[in-house]
C-alpha cells in the first residue's frame, strides 16, 4: 500500500504536501498531472517544489502527461448523437470538465493501485467535493484548513505559486478554462497576449462559444 499525493501547483495542494512533510506523514509518490495548459509560472513553481521535496524527503514530483493534447480533443469531430458532425469545442461549464477527466483524473487513477491511498488537496471550504467511501483522503479537511489558511501557510513556508501575488489570480489551472472568473480572464488578456489570441480563436471555433451568455471578444473592447 502506497501513499500518493496529488499536487497541482495551487495553494491548497501545496499546503497539503508541505504540512504532510512537516507532520512526517509517509509519502511514497507525488504526482503532477500536466495538462499542457498551465501558465509558465506554474511549471517553474512545480520544479521548485520538486527540488524542495527531494531535499526534505528524497522524492521528486513525477509529472504525468496525456499522449494527446488539448487541440486533439477540442477539434475532435463528434461521431454520434445530437451533436454528430460538430467538433467538441470547450467543456461546458454546467458539466464536469472532460479535459480534467481525460487528462488529469484518468492519469492519476492509472497510477494508484486498489489499496493505495490518494491524498487530495480539497480545503475545508470544499468539503462537499470529497468522495466518501473511496481510497481518497483529504488532509486539509481533516485539519480544518480553509483556502485562506492554505494561502497563509504557503506564504509562511516561502512556497506559494507566484501567480497569486504577481497578478492576483483567484484560482489556478488551465489558462483556457471556461470556468475562470472574469477577473482572471482579464489577467490572461493583459499579461499573456499570445495565449489570449489563441483563446479568442478557440472561442470562434467552438460550436457553443466560450460559455453561455458571455463572449471573450467583449473583454477585448475594454
Amino acid at each position: 500500500m502506497s501513499n500518493i499525493v496529488s499536487v497541482s501547483g495551487g495553494k491548497d495542494s501545496t499546503a497539503m504536501l508541505l504540512k504532510m512533510i512537516e507532520e512526517n506523514i509517509k509519502i511514497d509518490r507525488i504526482l503532477f498531472a500536466d495538462t499542457g495548459l498551465e501558465l509558465p509560472e506554474t511549471y517553474e513553481f512545480i520544479n521548485k517544489l520538486s527540488d524542495y521535496c527531494k531535499k526534505r524527503i528524497g522524492i521528486r514530483i513525477t509529472k504525468l502527461k496525456s499522449n494527446r493534447d488539448w487541440d486533439y480533443y477540442f477539434y475532435r469531430v463528434i461521431q454520434k448523437g445530437k451533436y454528430k458532425g460538430n467538433i467538441r469545442g470547450f467543456p461546458k461549464v454546467t458539466f464536469k470538465c472532460w479535459w480534467q477527466r481525460d487528462c488529469k483524473d484518468k492519469l492519476l487513477s492509472k497510477r494508484a493501485g486498489k489499496y493505495d491511498t490518494v491524498f487530495i488537496g480539497f480545503a475545508k471550504d470544499e468539503e462537499k467535493r470529497c468522495k466518501i467511501g473511496t481510497n481518497q483522503r483529504y488532509p486539509l479537511v481533516e485539519w480544518g484548513m480553509t483556502e485562506q489558511d492554505c494561502m497563509d501557510y504557503c506564504k509562511e513556508k516561502g512556497m506559494l505559486n507566484p501567480l497569486y501575488e504577481k497578478y492576483g489570480f483567484k484560482r489556478l489551472g488551465c489558462w483556457c478554462c471556461p470556468k475562470q472568473p472574469i477577473r482572471d480572464l482579464k489577467i490572461i488578456r493583459d499579461y499573456y497576449p499570445d495565449l489570449w489570441t489563441r483563446l479568442l480563436k478557440y472561442e470562434q471555433d467552438s460550436p457553443h462559444g466560450f460559455k453561455p451568455n458571455f463572449k471573450l471578444k467583449e473583454l477585448s473592447k475594454e
